[in-house]
């Protein structure tokens, strides 16, 4: 054994010691943490129970401010089906579970039902209309069905007196609900509102012996979803809906189908996702509110949709949580629509009063003049053995049969003939047309917020009667209108494939009819109005085709700040403010807008502006870039290759605006670059349908009557019109687009629409454009109206924006 494996005596104690000290030691630190671990528990067990109770306190000092929502909560999510008590019947369903939430009922659904102030607001805004169109005293009955507590009537006095109404009536199978109705129109003193507690199929009308054909309004918020029998309840409410101006809106979630056929109509944000279609359909069921397409199909089946607006409810999480609702307003199908035309105008003719009787020489120059085959050619050289008069009265228009003062009976004689040809329309001047279209919905915006040809060289050369039948590209709609105001044409044919351009145009004309000159001269003179949302629902709703409501109430931001920057031409206006202002130039351009001394507009822009804003390896930058030339300037290909196959594109730019300088001031005649200035417009330079005098004359002489709108192609709208019709026509710079073959085609369609005598008017970016022969070869004498000269200093037009512009004579 070694020695050392065994310690000495003095060793084994020293160890023993130190091991002891080392174990006392370790229990000394073990017995101090201990202490300060339980010091530490109690003092976590103290903060988490003053944290409780101070949560405690705080719900029983919020009680009154939580307890609704909590209510809401239990109500619809947690409560157990078992305790809901009897589900057997629908009252008996409905009232289990509203119960519980009758007192709450209004203060928990305003986030949920989206769209209830619009939909009452749009019906309120088409009654007005109804009952100004039919010229009667006679005060509306309206049925609120599905009224529940008597929110929308409370509202409704908002849009439209319920003092008013002769009688309304709130229908609702829930005791609970029905008791806080009463009680609600007991404070608001109504002696007119009636509440029926019974069921919407099968209740009666107090005061009203024969309630069908009797009911001027009829209204469901978010009930029509929640009734079992929905065909049987539509097709009641079409027997009770006064069947010639009645009035329905509805209000409620929906689910779309997977195809949008193209009767569909709200097309605008319609379709839904795939998981957002499923999933709330889901979720709805289990509280017995069915979204099934189905409800909304058959009440799209059973009535005229007059407008419609889809939107989504973004509750809780904005933009995750998506529920799809709709707002809707309809009217009860006009059979006469299905007979033929001739029938058509017959059957108008019939339930018209005597004191607007349409005799019957004029009822068949009124069928031959616009419902004649398109063989009937009123071209002298092509009318042999036709009895259809060779006059422009009898071109396309019957307007001018009884002179510019129409008599109403003619007016909707004319209207008949139009929806005979082209469709029922869907506004006074809109025609119909497929949403649903590749060729439409690639556009989401428009292009033109305002237009850039001059109007006064179109007047001076057409020189427009008033019996002429024009065709013109819509664009923004603003020469339409000069022509309007200043020729007072019997028809005027706007075409654009674009249904944004569209629905800017229908926007003014809406306008023209229901705003006074203040509100106009805000929305397009200052390009901003605040309070824009309130008179698009209450004024210009009833005069708006849906199509154009659903864009405008999507975009109902574009007159907050400035309209004239909106659209892809508002994106050149952008860069422009932007390039003046990180130049310095901001004041200098708004000087050269206000000067009244051309000498010192020209120096400004030669001296200061020019060389800063258009140096020419920027000028040489921007016109390279395809994209940017059609989305700001709207300048397509081969537009572009005209300008490059005659010369210098920046010479084209600079031979443009240097001329413009020493034409005429920008402060009182040069609206368009006043416009691009300013971005807006002043009293002293801007269209003349926006001057006062103008916007009077358009309204009282109801000039903007022969406007047609037409949502398709050039070649479409020509092909529909007949052999002779047109008298005019002015086709922009819309041929600079085309190449050879389709420019043949549609100029061909052109020779054929326009009568002997005719007139064709165009611009292009070319000095020399190639399809001036095509004009001459089907029959045309092609005469220019003026031609830039590269360098002269010399401008064509105010605008000046194209190198020439052309008249064609037909022969």
């Amino acid at each position: 054994m070694h020695s050392s494996a065994k310690l000495p005596a003095s060793g084994s104690m020293i160890a023993l010691m130190v091991a002891s000290t080392s174990v006392a030691l370790y229990l000394l630190n073990t017995t101090e943490n201990f202490q300060k671990a339980q010091e530490m528990a109690v003092t976590s067990q103290l903060a988490f129970l003053g944290a409780a109770a101070a949560f405690v306190l705080l719900l029983i000092a919020m009680f009154d401010q939580i307890k609704t929502p909590l209510k809401f909560i239990y109500s619809c999510f947690l409560k157990p089906l078992s305790k809901k008590g009897d589900v057997s019947t629908p009252q008996s369903r409905l009232e289990a579970f509203y119960k519980d939430q009758a007192e709450i009922f209004d203060d928990t659904r305003s986030a949920l039902l989206r769209g209830r102030h619009t939909g009452l607001a749009l019906v309120a805004a088409q009654l007005k209309e109804q009952l100004k169109v039919s010229g009667t005293d006679k005060a509306p009955i309206w049925v609120d069905l599905g009224g529940g507590t008597g929110w929308n009537i409370e509202q409704m006095n908002s849009y439209f007196p319920i003092s008013k109404f002769e009688r309304v009536y709130l229908v609702d199978l829930c005791p609970s609900l029905c008791r806080v109705a009463r009680e609600r129109f007991q404070t608001l003193g109504w002696s007119n509102v009636v509440v029926l507690c019974e069921d919407a199929l099968n209740g009666s009308f107090p005061g009203i012996d024969n309630p069908d054909g009797k009911f001027d309004v009829i209204t469901m918020s978010y009930s029509l979803s929640m009734m079992d029998s929905y065909y049987a309840v539509v097709d009641r409410i079409y027997e009770l809906l006064e069947p010639k101006h009645g009035i329905l809106g509805v209000s409620d979630f929906y689910a779309s189908n997977n195809i949008i056929t193209t009767d569909t109509h709200g097309v605008e944000n319609y379709q839904c996702s795939w998981f957002t279609r499923n999933f709330w359909t889901i979720w709805f069921s289990f509280d017995h509110v069915y979204l099934h397409s189905s409800r909304r199909e058959y009440l799209e089946h059973k009535f005229e949709v007059k407008k419609v607006i889809n939107g989504r409810n973004h509750m809780i999480i904005p933009y995750l949580v998506q529920i799809p609702f709709y707002v809707w307003v309809g009217q009860r199908k006009r059979s006469e629509f299905q007979r033929s035309p001739v029938a058509q105008l017959k059957a108008a003719v019939s339930v018209l009063p005597d004191s607007l009787a349409v005799d019957e020489p004029t009822l068949h120059q009124l069928q031959i003049n616009d419902l004649r085959p398109r063989s009937m050619s009123t071209d002298s050289g092509s009318s042999q053995g036709s009895e259809v008069p060779d006059s422009p009265s009898s071109v396309g228009s019957s307007r001018t049969l009884v002179g510019a003062n129409q008599s109403a009976s003619t007016r909707a004689m004319i209207d008949k003939q139009v929806e005979a040809r082209f469709g029922r329309k869907l506004s006074q001047w809109r025609l119909p047309y497929n949403p649903t279209l590749p060729c439409h919905t690639q556009f989401r915006s428009y292009i033109y917020a305002f237009t850039w040809e001059d109007p006064r060289i179109d007047l001076e050369v057409l020189n427009i009667q008033k019996d002429d039948v024009m065709f013109v590209i819509t664009s923004a709609g603003d020469n339409a209108l000069e022509y309007a105001l200043k020729g007072q044409p019997s028809r005027i044919h706007c075409v654009d494939m674009n249904p944004c351009q569209n629905h800017l145009l229908e926007l003014k004309l809406a306008g023209i009819n229901n705003l006074n000159y203040s509100e106009f001269w805000q929305m397009f003179g200052e390009g901003r109005h605040q309070d824009f949302r309130r008179i698009l629902i209450d004024q210009l709703s009833p005069s708006l085709s849906s199509t154009a409501l659903q864009f405008w109430f999507k975009n109902r931001n574009t007159f907050d700040d400035c309209f004239y920057e909106t659209g892809y031409s508002g994106l050149a206006l952008r860069l422009f403010k932007w390039l003046l202002r990180i130049k310095g130039l901001t004041k200098t351009a708004e000087e050269i807008s206000t000067t009244e001394d051309i000498q010192v507009q020209e120096q400004l822009w030669e001296n200061v502006v020019k060389p800063s804003t258009l140096p020419e390896w920027l000028v040489q930058w921007v016109l390279s870039h395809p994209a940017f030339l059609w989305n700001a300037l709207g300048v397509p290909i081969n537009q572009m290759k005209l300008i490059l196959d005659e010369g210098n594109a920046v010479q084209y730019i600079y031979d443009t605006l240097d001329s413009v300088m020493t034409r005429s001031l920008f402060k009182n005649d040069q609206y368009f670059y006043n416009l691009v200035v300013n971005r807006k417009y002043t009293r002293e330079s801007c269209p003349s349908y926006l001057s006062e005098e103008g916007f009077q004359s358009l309204k009282t002489q109801k000039s903007t009557d022969a406007m047609l709108l037409h949502t398709k192609s050039i070649i479409e709208v020509l092909r529909s019109l007949q052999d002779g019709e047109l008298t005019k026509a002015v086709l922009m710079d819309h041929m600079d687009w085309f190449d050879p073959k389709d420019a043949d085609e549609e100029i061909k369609e052109v020779s054929r629409a326009i009568r002997s005598g005719g007139m064709v008017l165009w611009r292009s970016a070319g000095r020399k454009p190639w399809y001036n022969a095509l004009f001459e070869k089907y029959g045309f004498d092609v005469q220019p109206v003026g031609v830039r000269v590269p360098g002269s200093g010399v401008s064509i037009d105010r605008v000046n924006m194209y190198a020439s512009c052309y008249k064609a004579i037909k022969k």
